[in-house]
Parts: C-alpha cells; structure tokens; sequence
C-alpha cells in the first residue's frame, strides 16, 4: 500500500498516525488543512489553488494524506489503496481537543492559527459535525476502495 488516506474529526489521531506511517513506510505524508489553508496567515486559498496542490499530492509515486474527509478531495479518496477511518468516541474527541488547547497556550505544541477559547470552541462544534454526519462517512465509505475503521 503507497497510497494512504487517513480520515477521522478532529482530535480523532490522523496527524500522529500519519507520522507515523510516514515515518515508518518512508513515505511523505500531507495534511490536507495545509491545502486548503495558507500556513502563514491561515486563509483559505481559492478553489483553484486547492485544485492545483491537491494534483500535485496525486501525481506523486506514493503518499500518505489526513484529513476530516472534505468532499473536494474525493479524487485523493477514490486513488487511496487504503483508508482508514478513525473512529473514536466524543468524549475522547473533546477531552483531546481541550488538551491541545492547554498545549498551544502553553506553547508546547505548535500551531498556525491563534489558540483563543473561540477556536477552542469551534473545534468541538467541528466535531460534533463531523461525529454525528452520517452522510459524511457513507460518501467516505463507498467511495474507498478498501476502507478500515478503527476505533
């Protein structure tokens, strides 16, 4: 398997993991938020700048992408030989979240955005959008040509 998709909300795992195996496999991995996203001042880049760096991920041999399984990156999706989906409970998923909060405060763990309450808050909405969106997970799951769910 060289191409490796790992999807799940946020706080769910998918950077470790995708270090992980990037790590392990020797193979690059990408964070699809830095696709979307301008890493200095965390705007959302355009519809064609997104298009253009995610063809770029799919022209490479082999890749490991992450994820909280955007509709616009179907086409990394439908090329993955494998995605895994990581499944673990809500109270998992914020009790994570707040942790990372207390870090980038902290300053123990990096960040591209400002680590205020607000975003705090915005990412336990993300969660419970992405946790309880069934839609989301079929449209993940039939279009995965194997698909792993790990808890």
């Amino acid at each position: 398997m060289s191409k490796i998709y790992i999807v799940g909300p946020v706080g769910s795992g998918k950077t470790t993991m995708a270090k992980e195996f990037s790590k392990s496999l020797n193979i690059p991995f990408y964070e699809l938020d830095k696709v979307v996203y301008d890493d200095e001042n965390h705007h959302k880049r355009t519809p064609v700048q997104i298009e253009k760096r995610m063809y770029s991920i799919l022209q490479q041999k082999e890749w490991i992408v992450e994820d909280v399984g955007r509709e616009i990156f179907l086409p990394i999706l439908r090329k993955a030989d494998v995605v895994y989906y990581l499944d673990k409970s809500r109270f998992i998923l914020c009790k994570r979240c707040f942790g990372r909060w207390i870090k980038q405060l902290m300053g123990l763990e990096e960040v591209s955005y400002q680590p205020t309450f607000s975003m705090f808050l915005k990412q336990i909405q993300w969660i419970d959008k992405d946790f309880y969106n069934i839609e989301k997970k079929k449209r993940i799951h039939n279009n995965a040509r194997r698909f792993v769910k790990l808890k």
